[in-house]
């Protein structure tokens, strides 16, 4: 018999007849399982004629019949899956309270057979729940609940144990105060570990949520400027329409121009002169070339911008309502109405197929040019591997910035002659997804997706393209920051 460390006999005892009821349900099958948290593990078991319900707690080490159906057994980690799949449908072969060969304390076991083989649900060896195989005298941890330390990862051994086997006393203790008392334990320890699991919970629905709120707070500044701007195109137009007149008398690499505005006149029928500020690194024709595109493009992007900017707020709005329910949330209930609503709404932004319904993850991103075409950016050098090789077709447009790392770019439907604006925003998105975001003008080279192909052992993202053709981009900051705040 293993020996116990002194002062801990009251403890075993009393584990040992809370462990008497799980013995009690040998042959039984596991019909589902809950994990109220890390520490804790809710099973269901039939036997012929009933079901009960049995407790398993890794804090106290202690497994229980439990007389009361957990208040919240969904309140779970996400590993419950992987522990349903391992445990639903097997049997329980025996319980018992053992301790290691070398070392100290006491866990508790419960042995199951499964269709993967013998399979060790144990509690009590450190503050998270193991589940063991069998291996080489000892057993392997094939799956650990959160905190289960380093040491405790799935894959690592599993030490050689020993039955412990407390004295008769232990076991024939039947006096109504000690049964009260244990009843009382079980119900107290579930409450305490529900508790904490429903606490963790809210601590990682909040944590998302904030960031969720921050992100959508720091894309509607970006958009808010885009709104700005775009409300300035009116301006843009009245400065290029002033300079226009006189750009021939304007030396290369003035900073100003004085010119006279006809339509503000002063008291005796004079041109009041307004002084326009010009980049010095353009002539007077290209500032007013300038004024007079980023006009046309705010312009037509104004409706957009608009419609942009009330759904940031909506959503804003909304994620800062579901934070605020989160942090009041004072009952499982509660949190699990925030949990359905809250990812619902992130899932929107981006879709994972772990934890999100099942929906696909694109390999790209959306962006809406100025002229209403879709523009797709690869997000990774797989990615673009994708983006290139599965989604584009042989007519698309194909963009890359030229001699640098970066993303794959792709025009769908762009025709035979693809537009000039939505070129432009296409060639302005490969040179900021690119190595050659930060400088002020980049190169690109575009091409039909139908002569880019892949080369046999290439490295992911790697690719050939032919019959390219080549356009200088200028990273302008605006265009870009209205392009940015079109993504889908």
């Amino acid at each position: 018999m293993a020996r116990i460390p002194p002062g801990d006999e009251l403890t075993l005892e009393r584990r040992a007849r809370l462990l008497d009821g799980v013995r009690a349900l040998a042959g039984a099958n596991v019909q589902k399982l809950w994990l109220p948290s890390a520490a804790v593990a809710v099973l269901q078991l039939r036997v012929p004629g009933r079901t009960a319900l049995a407790v398993l707690d890794a804090r106290l080490g202690l497994a229980a019949v439990a007389d009361d159906r957990p208040t919240s057994p969904e309140s779970a980690p996400r590993s419950q899956a992987t522990l349903r799949a391992a445990l639903e449908g097997a049997r329980l072969l025996f319980a018992r309270l053992e301790h290691p060969l070398h070392g100290t304390g006491i866990a508790v076991r419960l042995e199951f057979e499964t269709d993967a083989g013998p399979r060790a649900l144990i509690a009590g060896d450190g503050p998270a729940l193991l589940l063991v195989a069998p291996a080489n005298g000892g057993g392997r941890i094939v799956w650990a609940a959160a905190g289960a330390g380093v040491e405790r990862r799935p894959g690592a051994a599993y030490p050689e144990v020993r039955e412990v086997h407390p004295g008769e006393s232990a076991s024939t203790s039947t006096s109504t105060a000690t049964s009260t008392d244990d009843a009382a334990l079980v119900r107290a320890a579930l409450a305490a570990e529900e508790a904490s699991g429903l606490a963790l919970r809210r601590r990682e629905l909040e944590k998302r949520l904030r960031a969720r709120v921050q992100r959508l707070r720091r894309t509607l500044a970006a958009v808010e400027g885009d709104a700005a701007r775009a409300a300035q195109a009116k301006e843009d137009r009245k400065r290029a329409e002033l300079l226009v007149p006189h750009q021939s008398r304007i030396p290369r690499g003035a900073r100003e121009a004085r010119v006279p505005d006809w339509s503000d006149l002063d008291e005796q029928g004079a041109p009041r002169e307004v002084t326009l500020q010009l980049d010095p690194a353009l002539s007077a024709a290209r500032n007013a070339d300038r004024w007079f595109r980023r006009s046309q493009r705010y312009q037509a992007a104004a409706a957009r911008i608009a419609r942009r900017r009330d759904e940031v707020k909506g959503s804003l709005a909304r994620a800062e309502e579901l934070l605020a329910r989160a942090a009041a949330a004072a009952d499982a209930a509660a949190l699990r109405a925030v949990e359905s609503e809250a990812g619902t709404t992130l899932a929107a932004r981006a879709p994972r197929p772990s934890d999100r319904g099942g929906m696909a993850r694109l390999p790209y991103r959306t962006f809406r040019s100025a002229s209403g075409a879709r523009i797709l950016v690869g997000r990774s050098a797989r990615d673009n591997d994708e983006l290139t090789l599965r989604v584009a077709r042989g007519n698309d447009v194909w963009l890359h910035a030229r001699g640098v790392q970066g993303s794959h770019v792709v025009v769908r439907g762009a025709g035979d002659a693809p537009d000039a604006r939505t070129l432009g925003d296409a060639a302005l998105l490969a040179a900021h997804f690119s190595r050659a975001r930060g400088e002020d003008a980049a190169e690109i080279s575009w091409t039909r997706r139908k002569h880019v192909r892949k080369p046999k052992g290439a490295a992911e993202g790697s690719v050939i393209a032919t019959q390219e053709r080549t356009l200088r981009v200028r990273l302008d900051g605006a265009r870009l920051a209205a392009l940015l705040s079109t993504e889908e």
